[in-house]
């Protein structure tokens, strides 16, 4: 028969543990998508939280409501964060190879309003929808889960939390957010430059012909062809976006 007091306990040491998950699944890909709705995102956090007690190790003993208290708790927060952050920069190379190629093939105009990303191109979305589905299949979601896990014993609740050395693994990962975002992008831009020099080519030699009326459907075509055939070679990009990610959270927990 549980007393009042180990009942309490219990929520105690729940509350502690949800705290950091409630960071991750906030803001990680997937976890933390804006079409999820928030009461299933409370339940996946609760969820997450009890599977994680076992591992959760020693819990403070002050009060959540004492100063200490509430500065461990913006810590647990920031720490949760800063882990679904970095997984975050990853699956975000796809909106800015999507807006890279959209400006190539004209179609920057066409962006679809996204309460969470403000006007995304249509292609960064085509992009998002492939780098989650990869997400999934390269087991992604589960590394994060058990990086949360592993987390507790590396920063245990309580602890100085994250130090500022750590916390510059979050700004170099951003540089191969770029890297990753460029390589989805290059073969449909080379590809792209290429045609917009063979219309210069053939402005020079017939300066009459219309280039906006010839040109645009050239280059959307060759765009899309170009996007079809690369998006089949992208899952090596995605899993090395990935595996860099994880490796970043690893050490954004001095997990080496």
């Amino acid at each position: 028969m549980l007393t009042v007091s180990q009942i309490a306990d219990t929520l105690l040491a729940v509350m502690w543990t949800m705290l950091r998950v409630s960071g991750v699944v906030m803001i990680a890909p997937l976890l933390g998508a804006i079409f999820i709705p928030a009461r299933i995102r409370i339940l996946i956090g609760l969820v997450l939280a009890v599977a994680m007690l076992p591992v959760v190790g020693k819990l403070p003993t002050f009060s959540p409501l004492s100063a200490l208290g509430l500065y461990t708790i913006a810590q647990e927060l920031i720490i949760g964060i800063a882990i679904g952050f970095i997984l975050k920069l990853a699956v975000e190379a796809a909106v800015f190879a999507g807006q890279v190629i959209s400006i190539g093939m004209g179609l920057s105009f066409a962006t679809v309003v996204d309460p969470q990303q403000g006007g995304t191109p249509l292609l960064g979305r085509f992009y998002i929808i492939i780098a989650t589905l990869l997400l999934l299949f390269f087991n992604a979601h589960l590394a994060l889960i058990q990086i949360v896990a592993d987390s507790f014993s590396l920063i245990p609740v309580g602890s100085s939390g994250i130090s500022a050395a750590e916390a510059r693994q979050v700004v170099d990962f951003a540089s191969l957010m770029f890297v990753g975002a460029m390589q989805l992008a290059l073969p449909a831009v080379v590809a792209i430059l290429m045609v917009n020099v063979s219309f210069g080519v053939i402005s020079r030699a017939a300066p009459t012909l219309n280039l906006f009326a010839v040109g645009f459907p050239i280059t959307l075509m060759t765009g899309f062809l170009i996007m079809i055939m690369a998006t089949r070679n992208q899952g090596v990009v995605w899993e090395a976006q990935f595996t860099a990610a994880l490796t970043a959270i690893s050490r954004l927990l001095g997990g080496g």
